[in-house]
């Protein structure tokens, strides 16, 4: 087995530890969330929906999962959090947590091959 093959192993054990049954496109929208929060400029579930092909609905569902709390008020896993533009209230923009943060780190080494 490639060493690309076992760190990509390891990534998905990482996130198999956080949650078994995580989807890939709640995978996919954390990624993105991470890399505007990078940058500082943050993901609304506008530009998470067009980008990753999937319904508001979905959208929101997906990041209720990566929240402090799920929609079901059922405890998530608190990597991101979301609030109002105030310019359109309308409109919720989202960035990692701390934990979220630290979460994207691990995930990181665990790719550059430190885990």
């Amino acid at each position: 087995m490639s060493m690309g093959t076992l760190r990509f192993k390891n990534c998905i054990n990482l996130l198999r530890k956080l949650d078994k049954e995580m989807q890939l496109q709640a995978v996919l929208i954390l990624i993105l969330i991470a890399e505007g929060s990078k940058s500082g400029h943050y993901e609304t579930c506008k530009s998470l929906k067009e980008k990753v092909g999937i319904s508001s609905a979905s959208c929101s569902r997906n990041v209720a999962v990566l929240s402090k709390w799920n929609r079901h008020g059922i405890l998530g896993h608190d990597l991101v959090v979301n609030w109002e533009n105030p310019k359109k209230r309308v409109e919720k923009f989202i960035k990692l947590t701390l934990k979220g943060e630290m979460f994207m780190k691990e995930l990181e080494n665990t790719i550059k091959g430190g885990r």
